[in-house]
């Protein structure tokens, strides 16, 4: 190819090399759309190539034509480019004439006719530049032609492009309220990136996560602030480099986590069995003491009642089972919210505990209750409710109410033998009921009686005036 002269027209100044027996001239190319151009000779005909963008973005249109002016008739051309352009679809002229495609392969398209190479035809050809072209490196072009005279091809002598990375643009969207504890979403917007690129997420100079984005542009990240991270944050998301895009970093947004909820343990109180068709108290204790919200008490899947949370941190149901078998009871607690700014409660839920519940058989012993309760009680002040259970059974436990109202936990019984410490803190006259759970071979049972609480001391009474007495059993 001695003999032929090159010239080139370049967006961006180092971008191509220069070729040993060709003379480059440089343009002065803009920040915009830079054409470039090549000529050369070719059998005594004269090729006058140029690409219409230097330097494409991804997603833009460009396009390549090439004027061929001689002595000769043109039957077809081919036009050669990088397979990442995607030709657009009906727009390659002849002359300015649309012409159909006789053919098109990987990289390369051919038009085909008598085309007078007097006239200067122009072969047109636009293409889109696709999302997988390389990055800041030369993409060369080409072309082959048959004409009558001669044929010929210049398949890498140009003229080349480069494609920049993509500028990218991260936001982070707005954030929500954020609580120590509490597990939030964190979401980045980038422009200019692709599915599963990266984004990092940063409370000022510390990074806190990292997600990819999805299909959208977005990347969600789940961040859930331990309680040293309650306080102020200067949270953003950086879109970290890739071979097709520049990184970027959002504005920062000052936010603040809110000191997270106390933790709490609840813990399931109830008979390890009972019988059939007679009521269970199952209690629950939330520790530390909420003050609020509610326990719900479920049989596996199955709820059976949800009660308040009393000023103890207790919570109970009274369940009747009518089928027999082991039932897995768990207690949920609700959580609650803090009080004048302060922090709140966090749920919880129980360890799983098994009921067994059992269908008295006909040798099973039927029972009774004899209760020792004092006559007199001081409000305020420790007593002891006792029961005898006849015979004397082994096994099972007894719980103490007034009315619907457990006194206290469910008691062992031993020996035929149960006895509960409570304290009174309602004056009047108050109905006590025992409720034997029964046990393997001796039957359910109950009894009632009542006990007066009164305001003043009892007198003659042992342990009168003293506010706690050693719990027996």
């Amino acid at each position: 190819m001695s003999g032929r002269s090159v010239r080139r027209t370049i967006a961006m100044a180092g971008a191509f090399a220069v070729t040993a027996g060709f003379a480059v001239t440089m343009g002065t190319g803009g920040a915009g759309a830079a054409p470039a151009t090549i000529t050369w000779a070719d059998g005594g005909k004269n090729f006058t190539r140029t690409v219409s963008n230097a330097a494409p973005l991804e997603g833009e249109v460009v396009t390549m034509s090439t004027t061929v002016a001689g002595a000769d008739t043109i039957n077809w051309f081919e036009d050669q480019r990088n397979t990442c352009l995607t030709y657009k679809k009906d727009s390659a002229k002849v002359a300015g004439i649309p012409v159909a495609l006789q053919s098109s392969g990987a990289g390369v398209l051919r038009v085909a006719g008598n085309w007078d190479a007097n006239t200067s035809p122009v072969f047109e050809f636009q293409y889109v530049v696709g999302a997988n072209c390389p990055r800041e490196v030369a993409l060369n072009t080409g072309l082959k032609y048959g004409a009558v005279a001669s044929s010929g091809e210049n398949l890498n002598l140009g003229p080349a492009y480069v494609v920049p990375k993509n500028v990218s643009t991260t936001v982070l969207n707005p954030v929500g309220p954020l609580k120590a504890g509490i597990e939030s979403t964190l979401t980045a917007k980038t422009l200019g990136g692709r599915a599963g690129d990266l984004v990092k997420f940063f409370s000022g100079t510390n990074e806190i996560g990292t997600a990819a984005l999805d299909a959208t542009g977005a990347a969600p990240f789940k961040w859930k602030p331990a309680a040293n991270q309650a306080g102020p944050h200067d949270l953003t998301a950086k879109f970290l480099a890739t071979p097709f895009a520049i990184e970027s970093v959002s504005a920062v947004q000052s936010v603040t986590v809110d000191p997270g909820d106390q933790t709490t343990q609840t813990t399931l109180i109830m008979p390890a069995s009972a019988v059939i068709n007679v009521d269970v108290v199952i209690e629950a204790q939330v520790s530390p003491f909420p003050g609020a919200g509610t326990v719900t008490f479920k049989n596996g899947m199955t709820e059976l009642g949800t009660a308040p949370v009393g000023p103890d941190g207790k919570a109970s149901v009274t369940q009747n089972f009518s089928v027999p078998g082991n039932k897995s009871i768990t207690a949920i607690f609700s959580g609650a919210p803090g009080v004048g700014g302060a922090p709140g409660f966090a749920g919880s839920t129980s360890a799983a505990k098994t009921l067994s519940i059992t269908d008295p058989g006909a040798t099973d012993v039927a029972t009774t209750i004899t209760l020792n309760l004092p006559a007199l009680a001081q409000k305020g002040q420790y007593v002891f409710l006792r029961a005898n259970v006849a015979p004397k059974a082994v096994g099972g436990t007894l719980q103490f109410f007034s009315g619907p109202e457990p006194l206290g936990n469910p008691v062992p019984v031993k020996d035929g033998l149960a006895s509960q410490s409570y304290m009174f803190t309602v004056s009047g006259v108050r109905d006590v009921r025992a409720v034997y759970s029964g046990a393997p071979g001796y039957l359910p049972s109950e009894a009632s009686g009542t006990v007066t609480v009164q305001d003043e001391p009892v007198p003659g009474e042992p342990g009168a005036g003293s506010s706690m007495p050693t719990f027996g059993s």
